[in-house]
């Protein structure tokens, strides 16, 4: 039997703010190196249910020097999170980049199974494989390799990106599920061509605002950037302590791109969530382009080397425990900690935004609370 909505959402709360709490306090008494330890300095979560909302909020968007010892209490950096602070969101930007693409195919402008090479006829930019297409990037499938070190090339955004055309595939096109950053800056060049349009300004209008979203996006205003919650100190390339600019090497190079660098607020994360449950006002999308995003889209015999399947863009099945997964549940985590969760079937969804990168991304995991948020909404 269901509990009723007042005790679930109370369950909820108390929940939740044990969650956070656990995390930023792990955070602040953890040594300044050691191995990776459970923890985060910021931490914000939600579960939007339909019969209603539930959030906690802890911990400080900057808390940690360069060296890893902590600031100084009242520095000017250390600043309580809030539910309004915007995180670097990672790789759930390819939730963002896939809708978009979702809305092109419901249109009939884009092909899921038309070879990339189609997209691709005019600038320098070309496939690195002539049968590539446009499923293979959106399930991961296409070959290409999980990153290249493109910020380390001496010119500008149209070379690093054309550099793609010569990367070396680790496998024949569909026959492997080999999670690729490439495969998703390929796909956001791609949608740019095809549209006349920048990334970021097309997903905006065919996404995000449809969706209310309305304060996430790409390179955020000077203002909002300067309360982000802090990532990580970047010695390669010599960045100093990243805020409010995508952490993200390659992304952050390019700008704009399919596979990272997308900022959002909590109430954001839940709208995107919203959208994949099938709650949000917008867009609108056929129940044949839904079924593309929120259900497996691997060739038999073709596995993802962990629990859960892919759809379009979006990992399906979610872990609460290892080896126990909730195989309807869809979403997708980001590297800086990040994670935005939805259950097509009951129309719940769950966000987990943290900056477990800061003050360096191996001082910190957000694994087990990540397994927990999926336990608090979905069971």
């Amino acid at each position: 039997m269901t509990a009723p909505a007042p005790r679930r959402n109370t369950e909820d709360q108390q929940q939740l703010e044990q969650l956070v709490g656990v995390l930023t306090s792990a955070a602040l008494s953890a040594p300044p190196e050691g191995t990776a330890i459970e923890g985060a300095p910021a931490a914000v979560a939600a579960v939007d249910r339909v019969e209603g909302i539930t959030r906690a909020v802890a911990g400080s968007t900057a808390v940690f020097g360069a060296d890893g010892t902590r600031l100084a209490h009242g520095s000017a950096e250390v600043t309580a999170v809030g539910e309004d602070t915007v995180f670097d969101m990672a790789s759930v930007t390819k939730v963002v980049t896939a809708l978009t693409a979702a809305t092109l195919i419901d249109e009939g402008l884009l092909d899921p199974e038309a070879p990339v090479a189609e997209y691709l006829l005019a600038g320098p930019l070309t496939s690195p494989h002539p049968d590539i297409t446009v499923r293979h990037l959106l399930t991961h499938t296409a070959g290409l390799p999980p990153v290249m070190p493109l910020w380390q090339i001496d010119a500008g955004r149209e070379d690093r990106i054309a550099a793609i055309s010569r990367a070396e595939l680790h496998a024949d096109p569909g026959t492997v599920h080999a999670y690729s950053c490439i495969g998703f800056i390929l796909l956001g060049a791609l949608l740019e061509g095809l549209t006349d349009t920048p990334l970021p300004e097309l997903a905006r209008r065919r996404v995000l605002d449809p969706a209310g979203a309305m304060t996430a996006g790409w390179a955020p205003d000077p203002d909002v950037a300067a309360g982000a919650a802090a990532t990580e100190y970047q010695d390669d390339p010599p960045r100093g302590l990243v805020r409010g600019s995508t952490h993200d090497e390659t992304a952050w190079s390019l700008g704009g791109t399919g596979n990272a660098g997308l900022f959002a607020t909590l109430e954001d994360a839940l709208a995107i969530g919203r959208l994949l449950a099938g709650r949000a006002p917008g867009p609108t999308l056929s129940t044949s382009v839904r079924e593309l995003l929120t259900t497996d889209q691997l060739p038999a015999g073709v596995a993802t080397g962990a629990p859960w399947r892919q759809g379009f863009g979006l990992r399906i099945g979610q872990e609460t425990a290892p080896g126990s997964l909730l195989p309807h549940v869809v979403g997708h985590p980001g590297f800086t900690g990040t994670s935005v969760l939805a259950d097509p079937v009951s129309g719940t969804v769950a966000a987990l935004l943290t900056n477990r990168v800061h003050p360096r991304r191996a001082r910190f995991t957000v694994d087990r609370s990540r397994r927990e948020l999926a336990r608090i909404a979905f069971t």
